[in-house]
């Protein structure tokens, strides 16, 4: 199964930039997390540190495309420099803010400075792969690998975050994400031979069109797996603490993380015979199928194995997301089209969240699993719509 992941590694400058793409990606599982421990602690009110969090996602958020549409002009190395400073003196602005008790709307302005500059290493990356393999199975194998990796940042960055958080400080564990981040994305940034050449003004590249329907369709996916998330996590949270095990969370969370990983790293090896429009079907259906057992889960143990099995659906199901991002848009306009995705994966995880506690709140957590049974079926439904309605007749890759 690694044969494949092993082939990728010897292509030249493939393993470094792989490995800044990890470093620089660190920030997105510890930023959020970074503020509300410190806000928290700091102020008492878990709301304001809730709503500051916020704030920052939503900033990446919406500047997601525009950082995208700017590398694919320019080039990334300038942006990923400048990003990375920005992100790092905002969060080092933001624990001075917070020292000095400052106002909220300075708190808010901070964090979406800092949320709103952080690059898209995740879309940078992918950009790399495409540029380095072309289009076909290896470039495959580099986005379940890629997916692989967003597993591995958000399993280690919260862990960190909580460490420094209660055997140093929460200031340290927020200057942590900000270090982290600022050297993997100079590493990257300094990587340019796998740099994708920015291709200007002059050639054409803002007058190639992209198939808006097919992208909205996709970014709704994409919605819907970060609504999941989101919502999971919290359920989780709420079911493992009623039953006494509090501690327990981060433990079935990860195990549900660690099926991720596994299915991403099984399905970059296959060699895919069924167009890549039926495996986005068969991952939301798959996806739906395995959250439906959770509202009758009742202890942590097998809640723990359903999970498993629920993160085994979500690398896949990402991978093919990308896979028909890459294959149905222009590759001049790529980079931005995958940061809409990864927007909407991104905006999913806020209402996610609100939507899983209200229901903890007003029907308990066994019942509240049928918030992201909903959120599931509805994925399907749309991933279906889009390669029934929204399919470009023009292709741009064949595996």
């Amino acid at each position: 199964m690694l044969k494949p992941y092993y082939h990728l590694m010897r292509r030249r400058g493939a393993a470094s930039f792989f490995a800044a793409g990890i470093l620089g990606r660190m920030p997105i599982s510890m930023i959020g997390l970074g503020i509300v421990i410190l806000i928290a602690q700091e102020s008492g009110s878990y709301g304001l540190a809730g709503a500051v969090s916020g704030v920052a996602v939503i900033a990446g958020a919406l500047t997601g495309p525009v950082q995208g549409r700017l590398v694919d002009r320019f080039g990334q190395r300038g942006l990923i420099l400048i990003g990375s400073v920005a992100c790092t003196v905002g969060l080092a602005a933001l624990l001075v803010a917070v020292r000095a008790d400052a106002p909220t709307w300075v708190l808010y302005l901070l964090s979406f400075i800092a949320g709103g500059t952080r690059p898209q290493v995740g879309s940078f990356v992918r950009a790399r792969w495409t540029h380095l393999l072309g289009r076909g199975r290896a470039l495959q194998t580099a986005f379940a690998l890629e997916a692989v990796g967003d597993e591995v940042v958000f399993i280690v960055g919260p862990v960190l975050v909580t460490a420094l958080a209660t055997q140093a400080s929460p200031y340290a564990a927020l200057a942590a994400a900000g270090v982290l981040g600022l050297a993997g994305g100079i590493w990257l940034a300094l990587l340019r031979a796998s740099d994708p050449p920015g291709r200007g003004k002059s050639d054409g590249a803002e007058q190639a069109p992209l198939p808006w329907l097919s992208i909205l369709l996709l970014s709704l996916i994409g919605l819907g797996l970060g609504a999941t998330l989101g919502g999971a996590e919290v359920i989780t949270v709420a079911f493992t603490t009623e039953k006494g095990q509090a501690g327990l969370s981060g433990v079935v969370l990860a195990v549900w993380a660690f099926g991720s990983l596994l299915a991403g790293l099984w399905y970059g090896s296959v060699h895919w015979r069924a167009p890549v429009e039926r495996r986005l079907l068969l991952g939301t259906i798959a996806l739906a199928i395995t959250l439906a057992p959770l509202p009758w889960v009742d202890s942590i143990w097998l809640l723990g194995a359903v999970l498993f099995c629920c993160g085994m659906t979500i690398a896949p199901t990402m991978v093919a997301v990308t896979a028909c991002v890459e294959e149905w848009v222009p590759p001049e306009r790529l980079t931005e089209a995958i940061t809409w995705t990864v927007t909407g994966i991104l905006l999913g995880v806020a209402p996610g969240n609100a939507a899983a506690g209200h229901a903890v709140d007003v029907w308990g957590p066994s019942d509240a699993y049928w918030v992201p049974f909903g959120v599931g079926i509805a994925c399907a439904i749309v991933a279906a719509a889009s390669i029934t309605f929204a399919r470009p007749k023009e292709r741009f890759a064949h595996n």
